[in-house]
């Protein structure tokens, strides 16, 4: 009974707040279109590059001990601690020299500052909740590292695939100074959408921007959820036909 009351309190805390969200009158701003495309492609870009340094590092340092693995944690870990605005002005000056402000691939990079770290951590984890034996046991039988990840390492860390992505889409849409700063309002998103217009007298398309922010993390999830379970059911059907010509 407690659970569930405890459970109702906090789904009206998080649901009341939203219905004001909820326009009258619904209208197209054409704006919106070039930024969900800006958004979108700079989630999946972002997204992507997460996975992959993330993968990487984290498989790098979940079996090894010793000063320079501390270091190495220390290092990636250091905008965790550190205002990542602060970094960002430090960014923004080299980004200018280097013709990288106000550009897709500069706000790209400088989202790398509050993602990275959570991405390497959890990958960390993952290695390490599946052991090192297991891992040693994975090589043996599959020496290819892209068929290992497609048959094996994959599938098994799909919760960590899973998190991460959906981590680094709600961290992208959250950041509004960071784009400001480095994008100059020149690269678009939704964050960057909706605060003028909740500053301004357009309520109802600030609104609508505003349900993009919160529908864009549940398509994302449920989309690649779909992916995912269609990657494992292929894996096992091409796994099961393996087994099955082995057998005959």
């Amino acid at each position: 009974m407690k659970r569930r009351v405890i459970t109702a309190v906090i789904g009206l805390l998080v649901l009341v707040p939203l219905l004001g969200l909820i326009p009258s009158t619904w209208t197209w701003n054409p704006r919106l279109f070039e930024t969900l495309t800006t958004t979108v492609s700079m989630i999946a870009v972002l997204t992507l590059l997460n996975h992959l340094i993330g993968y990487v590092t984290g498989k790098a340092i979940a079996f090894r001990a010793g000063r320079l693995i501390r270091y190495m944690e220390l290092l990636i870990s250091l905008p965790l601690f550190l205002p990542v605005l602060l970094l960002s002005f430090g960014l923004y000056l080299t980004w200018i020299r280097l013709g990288l402000a106000d550009q897709f691939i500069g706000v790209l990079l400088v989202l790398l500052l509050p993602t990275l770290p959570y991405t390497i951590r959890m990958y960390t984890n993952a290695f390490q909740a599946l052991g090192e034996q297991m891992m040693e046991q994975m090589v043996l039988i599959e020496p290819s590292r892209l068929k290992r990840f497609l048959f094996l390492t994959g599938p098994m860390m799909r919760s960590a695939i899973q998190s991460v992505t959906l981590l680094v889409t709600v961290i992208a849409l959250s950041q509004y100074a960071l784009v400001t700063l480095i994008g100059g309002g020149v690269v678009q998103m939704i964050a960057l959408e909706a605060f003028p217009l909740y500053s301004g007298n357009s309520l109802v398309a600030a609104k609508e921007a505003t349900i993009w922010l919160l529908v864009l993390p549940f398509l994302i999830y449920f989309v690649q959820l779909i992916l995912l379970e269609g990657w494992v059911q292929v894996v096992r059907r091409l796994l099961d036909g393996r087994y099955d010509s082995a057998r005959q």
